[in-house]
This record gives structure tokens, sequence and C-alpha cells, in this order.
């Protein structure tokens, strides 16, 4: 920093830098600004004239060109005076002047114009530095004695080496002027004679006291556990900043909790239950500090992150396993797996792991035979039961419980059983941390206001249907400080008004409430000012001034700020119960008890608001509860029960025609963008806000914990709603109890995406292996086993007879343009990996995009590279490769040796082009207008895997239709087949549609005819399911009102009406 020819840059996200420069500059006239600051020309130019150290700090990834001649020190002489120029001006240069330039981001990606100009120094701290410094903190506070010891023994060791080295220096000035006999120089021997004594007493001294350093060293060390575990709390708190922009959190404030647990945790007379003590605080310390300013769906992340943090620094856990659980079995990974059992309840990726588990890790071993017996897993309370083959249940012959430890029993559900795999972790963090670490901590205003000062402001983070403002102003209120409050609704042109507040309240000790910062982004700089400002100068504040902000999360709010307050969120409470209490709370006497239409009323009522909770609540499921995710909230709720006043309120007559079309197609339908999703906001509105709701004994659900009580008063009703299950069942929602694994799915691939995307790029595969070759080895495998191009000059004659009129077959055409969609997509993934793999020798630069491909590689993913010319998936990258290799083949094989006799449907880039395709052959055929005609479906009895397809091309290396069982090519259409059923399944015994067994998830249809009709069959009871690419059915809104994952309406023959 102070000796190299360039200004320094400084990577600085704990600010330690800021704090040392501060330190060390502080008698010269430091000046502190910032690139944002108003006067920071001035500053500077000051800095130069009068050779003043300047510090810029939190500069961005771009730096003013002002700064150009500064750092590249571009001085000349004028007139005899050194000078250097500045924006428009010249500045005479004082050779004294310093700059020093910090910046808080981690990892700034700087251009090479900018690095060329300055010194790049890294001061991020690192593990093994800051568990030095907090071992300090820990033995000063706890043996105050040994601490102040070292600090004097390190004084003096360099007092007496500097003695020494000045006497070793006397001497040899003195030999230097010394003149002819050196044993006649008086002086010169004295002083020689004098510094052999002086030595040998001082390298006496430095052998005794480095002795007694080693005793004080030793004795310290035993404190270095509590260091150890410090240190490695505080980086996976700092990952947290990667999950959500809000949850910044100072290396300053963590050593505060840090050392206030140590002061402050019950002493012991052992040293070593004394170290248990200080373990066991400091963790839930910084759990339960951290935690309350986390939102719900992260707290569970944070807990697992720090108890597997803990054990991975241990040892306990390996790298390899951590990889498994959070990615599976990795791409390209098992070559040649054995042949899958015939099982509908396991799927590939499921015997993937299998295989990936028994092959790397030794407890695994026997897991491929064992997988189909009835295994049961135990973690902490949770038991698990893995019974794959129900028709043949035999217990497992080990008894994997004793075998495996706590982490690898989670690696079997992992692979197994993944949508369980959130509750083992829950169970996994309660058995080895404590039952705390899965709750969330107790936070009430009270508690938050005792940690809050006049410098130190309370920040709540909102989510959506969340407002604190009600409960402030009760806390406000209890507390005497009602008449005190000052509060604003942020947005445009409210930021000077703010600063009065601010300013006024600072001074005469009001609160201060700023609600919605991340409404007014462009005072976010001032607002950092003006925070700062009272930070800095604390005697300027009233002791009773507080400061309190609330904002959604936003990348523009200040981040010193964040990390200088008390951070906590306001979320509302999740559940149909905590819904309906919140309504009925928000609901009036007057407004529900006195109406004319007395009972029916309050049924009304009631049922409009299940209806409100049920179609929130239904979101958890993800695409089964709605194809796109709509923001309904409390206003909706409010505007539906005010439609249902105004039109109840002249007539005893309920117009049930008027309600249900406000309600459904405007209230809450105006919010609904999807066709689909709108079929399903009306049924469901149908089974809560209709004529025969208000029947006698009507239940809204079959198992009858739902309905309307035949109470009178507002009271009894709340009375009613706390008597609910806290956590309801899918049947409410209309939805089979395999929601219910959906759901559960989805949480867990919440959690674990979510903690994947924070892992640094450390090696993520078997044990040895660095990063660099696994993703080497895996471009590898994948361009061996990916063909670089489909060649259409091989398709075959029959696909190019054309017809009488000279034009070629209408799927010849659809044929074609997929294969000039797949050899794009070819073209990019060879190009990309040969790329990477010249990028990883450093033969050419890694690029971003490059860069992208191969942390995706690492986790397992698709790179976004590939997905955006490629068909929608949601797949894992090994899972993907296998599938294209089928697609590969299914059109390989269409185009070498003519049309199969069964179409695999999902082989398809663009499914509605065949459809098309299709239409315009039954269209030229018979000579009927295509846009008369429609596409209908006719489920056959028999299934066709396209993985056994695969396997006889392989064996034949030609089109074999020993492939498609006893299938016949019809007259009309075409046979497809390779879709699946979502929350359903065909029963081909009976030809219906009906609810899936339990635990079934997404069933294979059987083989259909795809007919052109100009007609559907509407006598017959069938159910229009719609046909989507991928089970996430969202896409993007398309001119036609359905979504562009949309494909078609498939008819399936049913047993009940449709709604």
């Amino acid at each position: 920093v102070t000796q190299a020819g360039r200004w320094p840059l400084m990577i600085d996200p704990q600010e330690q830098a800021n704090q040392w420069i501060r330190q060390m500059e502080a008698n010269n006239g430091l000046k502190i600004v910032k690139l944002t600051d108003s006067n920071f020309i001035r500053v500077l130019e000051t800095g130069i004239r009068i050779g003043i150290p300047v510090l810029i700090e939190e500069v961005g990834e771009l730096l003013d060109p002002t700064l150009g001649p500064i750092m590249l020190k571009q001085t000349f002489i004028q007139g005899g005076r050194l000078m250097i120029r500045l924006g428009d001006s010249d500045v005479e240069y004082d050779s004294n002047f310093r700059l020093y330039v910090t910046t808080k981001l981690a990892n700034p990606h700087y251009l090479p114009e900018i690095c060329i100009q300055v010194t790049l120094i890294n001061f991020t701290v690192t593990p093994s530095g800051l568990e030095d410094q907090l071992l300090a903190d820990v033995v000063r506070l706890e043996r105050p004695d040994l601490e102040s010891q070292r600090t004097e023994l390190i004084v003096r060791i360099n007092n007496d080496k500097g003695q020494l080295k000045a006497i070793e220096d006397k001497i040899l000035r003195l030999l230097f002027a010394s003149e002819g006999n050196i044993l006649d120089d008086e002086e010169l021997i004295e002083t020689l004679n004098e510094s052999k004594e002086t030595s040998a007493i001082i390298g006496a001294r430095v052998i005794e006291a480095e002795a007694t350093e080693e005793k004080i060293s030793s004795a310290r060390e035993r404190y270095r556990t509590v260091a150890t575990r410090g240190s490695c709390l505080y980086f996976v708190v700092a990952d947290l900043a990667n999950i959500d922009p809000m949850y910044q959190f100072s290396l300053k404030y963590f050593n505060q909790v840090f050392t206030s647990v140590i002061t402050s945790s019950p002493p012991a007379d052992e040293l070593d239950a004394r170290l248990q003590i200080l373990l066991r605080e400091i963790t839930l310390a910084i759990y339960t500090n951290v935690s309350r300013g986390l939102f719900e769906r992260h707290k569970l992340v944070f807990s697992f992150m720090l108890c597997t943090s803990i054990f991975k620094n241990a040892g306990s856990i390996s790298e390899a396993e951590w990889s498994f659980l959070l990615r599976g079995a990795l791409a390209g990974s098992v070559v040649d797996p054995p042949k899958k059992p015939n099982l509908p309840t396991l799927s590939d990726v499921q015997w993937m792991n299998v295989i990936y588990l028994s092959v790397n890790f030794h407890p695994f071993e026997r897991l491929p035979y064992e997988c189909t017996n009835k295994i049961i897993i135990n973690v902490g309370d949770f038991e698990q039961v893995i019974l794959l083959d129900l028709l043949n249940p035999i217990d497992s012959n080990v008894n994997w419980n004793e075998k495996l430890s706590l982490f690898e029993r989670m690696m079997v559900l992992k692979a197994l059983k993944e949508e369980k795999l959130v509750f083992a972790i829950t169970e996994y963090v309660k058995s080895q941390l404590g039952k705390a670490f899965v709750e969330s901590p107790l936070v009430s205003l009270p508690l938050l206001y005792q940690d809050t000062t006049n410098v130190t402001p309370l920040v709540f983070v909102l989510s959506t249907g969340s407002d604190p403002v009600g409960g402030f102003l009760r806390f406000a209120a209890d507390t005497g400080n009602r008449d005190r409050i000052q509060s604003i609704s942020l947005g445009q042109g409210q930021g000077p008004i703010a600063e009065k507040m601010i300013d006024s309240g600072k001074k005469r000790g009001d609160w201060v409430f700023l609600q919605n910062c991340h409404l007014a982004s462009s005072w976010m700089l001032d607002m950092e000012r003006i925070i700062l400002h009272i930070q800095e100068n604390p005697r300027d504040v009233h002791t009773d001034f507080r400061l309190f902000l609330s904002s959604m999360p936003s990348n523009r709010f200040p981040v010193s700020v964040l990390q200088n307050s008390v951070k906590v969120t306001n979320e509302p409470p999740k559940g149909l119960r905590a819904n309906l209490k919140r309504a009925f709370n928000e609901i009036t006497e007057d407004f529900f008890e006195d109406h004319a239409l007395y009972g029916k009323w309050r049924k009304m009522i009631f049922g409009l608001c299940m209806f409100h909770a049920v179609i929130q609540e239904r979101k958890k499921f993800g695409p089964l509860g709605w194809n796109i995710l709509y923001e309904f909230n409390d206003s909706d709720r409010e505007c539906a029960l005010l439609n249902l006043q105004l039109f109840c309120q002249d007539s005893y007559k309920i117009p049930w025609d008027a309600l249900e079309y406000t309600t459904g197609e405007i209230t809450y339908g105006g919010r609904v963008t999807d066709y689909w999703d709108q079929r399903t906001l009306k049924t469901i509105l149908k089974g809560f806000f209709a004529p025969e709701t208000l029947e006698e004994g009507y239940k809204y659900s079959e198992s009858g914990t739902y309905y309307s009580p035949d109470v009178i008063t507002l009271a009894e009703f709340r009375d009613f709603i706390e008597s609910l299950p806290l956590i309801e069942e899918p049947e409410i929602f209309g939805m089979h109890e395999n929601a219910n694994l959906a759901f559960q799915t989805k949480e867990t691939a919440s959690v674990i995406v979510t903690i994947m995307e924070v892992q640094p790029r450390e090696s993520a595969g078997a044990e040895g292996k660095s990063s660099d070759e696994i993703a080497f080895e895996l471009a590898d495998i994948i361009k061996e086993r990916i063909m670089t191009k489909i060649d259409p000059d091989e398709a075959h004659p029959i696909l190019l007879r054309t017809d009488s009129r000279g034009t070629l077959p209408s799927l010849t055409t659809v044929l074609f343009q997929e294969v000039d969609r797949f050899n794009r997509l070819l073209r990019v993934m060879h190009t990309s990996l040969r790329d990477l793999q010249l990028a990883i020798k450093g033969l050419v630069v890694m690029s971003d995009q490059l860069e992208e491909v191969y942390t995706s590689f690492l986790n397992n993913q698709v790179p976004k590279l590939w997905s955006r010319v490629a068909y929608p998936s949601l797949k894992t990258l090994g899972s993907w490769i296998r599938d294209l290799e089928l697609k590969l083949d299914f059109i390989s094989m269409w185009l070498k040796w003519g049309q199969p006799t069964s179409f695999w449907l999902s082989g398809f880039f663009f499914p509605q082009g065949f459809m098309t395709g299709c239409l315009q052959t039954h269209a030229r055929k018979y000579s009927t207008p295509i846009d008369e005609l429609m596409v209908d479906f006719t489920v056959l009895n028999t299934y066709i895997d396209q993985e056994a397809v695969e396997l006889v091309h392989r064996g034949s290396i030609r089109e074999d239709e020993r492939a498609y069982k006893d299938l016949v090519v019809p007259t009309d259409g075409v046979l497809v087949h390779g879709l699946f059923v979502d929350a359903g399944r065909f029963d081909e015994k009976v030809g219906y549609l009906c609810d899936p067994r339990p635990g079934e998830i997404n069933p294979p249809l059987p083989v259909m005819q795809l007919l052109p009709v100009t007609k559907m069959d509407t006598k017959r009871l069938r159910y229009a399911a719609p046909l989507y690419k991928t089970s996430v059915r969202a896409g993007t809104l398309s001119t036609t009102g359905h979504s562009t994952n949309y494909v078609v309406t498939v008819h399936l023959p049913s047993r009940e009406p449709q709604s």
C-alpha cells in the first residue's frame, strides 16, 4: 500500500483496510470522500495542493474519468512548479499527497484499463486471519493477564532486537570511519566490548522471552476452538448477502455480538466446560441475531448452512458428500449404469443417484441391490420408510441407520426420497445444534427497541402483504411516544420532506418512520449520507431520537445503512387459519352482524374470506396451484366485501349472477391472465360463494372440517377460526393428497438451490479432483456422447416424395425444421465445449459466458448459453444430456429410415409445428380447409418407453418395428407417445382418467391417436386437459391468450363431468 509505484485500490468488504488507513493517517489530516459526494473534486484538489492524504471509499466497478491523470501520476513542470491536470484546470501538485481508494464490493470485475492504473490489493478477511483476530479477542476477554503479558513481551523483544541492531550499525559506522590501526581506536574497542556484553544479555533475554512466549501461546491455543467456531460462523453470515441484498451484516457487528456473548455468558470452573458454554452461546447468539432479519423461507437455509459449516470445518462432512447432497450425481459421472429395475416408482434420476453413491462412497456399495427393498431411515425424530416396490414389500438386509452417519442417511433420502429432505434437514439441525436452531427466534418491538440507539436505525424488511405500521403505532402508544412520531411514505418528491423530519427529529428526540424506502431509490444516496452523518456525530443527536425504516428487498438500499442497523423481517403469517384470522380481525362488528340477510349475510362473508384464503394459499403448491403466481392481496378481499355490501343493501334477494361475475371476472379475475387459471378461479369460487353454500349443513370439503358455523357474533366466528387445523390438508384446495409431495419437492428444491447459489467454486465432485478437472472431463464426456450434426442430406427418399401438386409432405417440412433447430443447438454446444477446454488450459480468455458454463457444469445445471437455444426443460445437466441423446436418436432415425410407427411427442423442439403438420396432411388428403380442423385424441392401451425404443435402435442401427410392439400406423392421423399426467392417472383397464395412486407423481399416458376432426365429440364425458411442455406450465403470454408453454388441449375420457 505504501511502497508501490501506483496508488492502491483495496478490495475491502469488511472495512479492515478502511480502518487501518484511518488510523495510519489520522495525524496527517486525512480527508475522506466518496465519488457520489458533491464536493468530491474540491476535496481532492485541496489534498493535492497542500499535500495531505485522501481516502476515496466505496467506489464501484467504474471510476470517475477525472481520476485518470492522478492515478497515472501525469505531473508536468510549468513555470518551475510541479502541476497536474484535474478536470478542466491545472492544480499545483505537492509530492507529499497520497491517495487511497477502497471498494466494499466483495468480488468486483475491474476492466483492464483500471487495473493498469492502480495496485489492486485484496483486503478481504480470510478464515485463518479472522481466526487469529477472534483468538486475540477471546484471550483478551477471558485471560487479560495472558494477553497483556504477550503484548509486553512482543514490545520488549522488539525493543531488544532494535537495540542490537543499533549497536551493530554503530560498530559498522566506526569501522568504516576508522583510520590506521583498528586496535589504536579506543572508542571502537570500548564499543565492541559493550556490544559483546549487551548482546549476550539481550540474547539471553530474547531466549527467555521466546520461551515465555511459547508458554503463553500454548495457553492461548486452548481457546482456539472458540475462535475457529467464530470464523466459521462469520463466513456463513457473509454468504447471506448473495441470497438477498438486504441480508448485509458487517464484521464490526459480528464482532460486537461475539464479544458481548463472551462477557455475558455464565462462567465455569473448568476450562473445557467454559469452552463448551462459549461455543454453544456464540452459535446461538449469531443465529438469533441474524435470523430475525431473514425471511421465514431462508431461516432453515441459514441454520443448515451454520450446522454443516461447523461439521465440514471439523472434517465430519467431506466435500464430496456435501456436493452430492446439493447437486446429486454429477453429469457423466456414471458411465454405462446397470439396467434399472422395472418399477414405476423408481425414476432414472433416482437410479443414477443410487449407482453414483455405490461407486463413490464405500458405505453405500449394497444400495443398488437393496433400494427396491423396504428401507427405514431415521434422522433425529424423523422417520422415513422408503418402499419402491409396493407389490413386494421385503425388508432390507442392511440396517442403514446403524451403518450410516446422520449426514449419510440424508444422502440416501436425496437419492430416493428427495421431497422428504426438507424434514430431514430440520431434524438434522435440531439433533446436532439444538431445538432453538429450527425455531424462529421471538421477535417483538420491545426487544428490538433495546438494540436500537439514537444512531442505530431499525429496518423493517417487507414482503408482499405485510405492514408493520399498525404494530409500530401500538408499541409507540404503549411506551408513551405516540405524540412524538413523524411518519412519511417515501415516493417521488418526498425526499426533502423526510430530510427535514430527520433534522427536526434528531434535535427534539422524535421517532421518525420512513416507509417504503424502495419507492425512492433516487433518494437512497442522500439518505445514506444523512444516516452516516448521524452515526459519525452522535453528540449532535438527541438521546431519545430513533429512526425507523421500511423497505421491500432492493439492490438500491444502501449497504452501509443495512450493516449498521437492526434488521427485522415483516411477513404475513402463512396458512389458511392465519389468513382467515387476519381477515376477521379487520372486519368490524357493525359490518358483520347488522344486516337484513342475517345468517345468509354472515355465511356469504365467511365463504368469501375462505375463497380468498384458498386462492392465496394455493400458491404454495407451485404450478399445481396456479400456472402463474398472482399477487392476490388483502385489498382484493376488502373490495369484494364492499361490492357484496353494495349489491345486497337494497333488496332481500341476492343477485348471485352479478356477485359471481364481479368477484370472479373483475375483482379477482382482473389479475388472472392465463385462461386455465381463470377456469380454476371460477371453479373454486363456485365451491365457496354460490347459492348452494347457503344451504343447511353445506361443507366446503369432503372431510367436513371446513364449513360456515351456525353462530351469530363476530367473536364466535373468531373462536371457530381458532379451532381450525394449523396445517391444512390438500383436500380443502380440491387437490389429491399427492399435492403435498409437490409442495415438499418445491420446499426442498428451494432450500437446496438457495444453498447451492452461495457455494464458493471449489472442488464439487469426487475426492482429489479440482473444479477444472471435473469441468474438463465433463466437456470430454458430453463431446463424446452428443453428435456434432444431424446431416439433412441423409434423408430417406420416401420423405422427399412429392404429391401430384409437387409439394413435399407436411411432416417432412416439420422434420427439416426440427433438424435445423437441433443443429443450431449442437453448434452452440460444441463450440462452447471446445472454448471452455481451451479456457481451462489458459489458451483463450475465460469470458463471462464460459464462466457461466463452467459454474453450471459444477452445479449439475444446464448452462444458460445452451438453454437459450434449446427446448424448454427443467432437467439437471446429467438427465438433460441423456434426454438430448434420445431426441437426437428419434430425429435421426426418422430422417434416415422414414416416419416411425409412433411419434415421440416429447422429442420435438416445437410440438405445435408437428400438430399443424398433421392437420395440414389431413387437409390436403381430404381437401378440407385447415382452419376448420381441430386436434382430437383417442387413448389406446399400449405404453411405449422411448428409452426402450432407443435401445432397439442401438442394437439394429435402423428403425425396427419391434420397438413399437403391436401398433399399426392408422389410416388417418398419427400415433403419439411420451406424455405424462400431472395430478392424475389414466387407468387403461377401464379407459378413464382417475386419481393417482399415493406417492405416484406424473404417471405416463398410453399411446394416443392424434386425429384431425372438424367437430369435437361433446356427447361423451371428457375432461379438457391442457398439454404443457414442462411441469412449470407458465411461459410467456402469447397472442392466443395461452402461455408459450401450452401446446394443445387433450380431451381425456372421464367418469365425472368437468366443472
